[in-house]
């Protein structure tokens, strides 16, 4: 599948139209890993968005023992890091590849000089990208109250 469409399938960019999509291609890096390849480490600076076009990874953070726990996995079409890419932190987890994985990859500071070129593609682009974070803030908020409930339940 070209990359044209892969960007069209994601949620992160399906409200560009398809000169926006090319115009924004060029901004984007393909990169590959084998099965069972570290990505990134929980720790490392991030400033990159991370779009899977082919294959799952983990998402792991490092135990007291020093091995890795798997917390979840993110498949094709999904994208990781979106934090750091957003704010420069270090990874919250380390990143490592379940299967052979093809990425396409956009750098913070390429995505930054769209403001000034492209704003209007850097608004609706924000906008999806702040929408989904919302939904992520929506169900934690929603699994924290109910555990808030069970406890309380529990303790009387």
């Amino acid at each position: 599948m070209e990359m044209m469409e892969i960007l069209k399938r994601s949620r992160f960019f399906s409200s560009l139209n398809d000169d926006e999509i090319k115009r924004i291609l060029p901004l984007f890096n393909e990169e590959r890993y084998s099965a069972q390849e570290v990505i990134y480490k929980e720790g490392e600076r991030g400033d990159t968005l991370n779009l899977i076009v082919e294959g799952k990874v983990n998402v792991a953070r490092v135990t007291a023992e020093g091995e890795y726990l798997n917390l979840s996995s993110i498949k094709e079409g999904e994208v990781f890091g979106i934090m750091s890419f957003f704010d420069g932190s270090p990874h919250s987890a380390t990143i490592i590849a379940q299967e052979d994985v093809r990425l396409l990859v956009l750098k913070r500071d390429d995505f930054e000089r769209l403001l000034e070129s492209e704003s209007v593609i850097y608004a609706k682009i924000v906008k999806n990208l702040a929408m989904y974070l919302a939904s992520i803030l929506r169900d934690m908020n929603s699994q924290y109250m109910d555990l808030m409930h069970m406890m309380f339940r529990k303790s009387k």
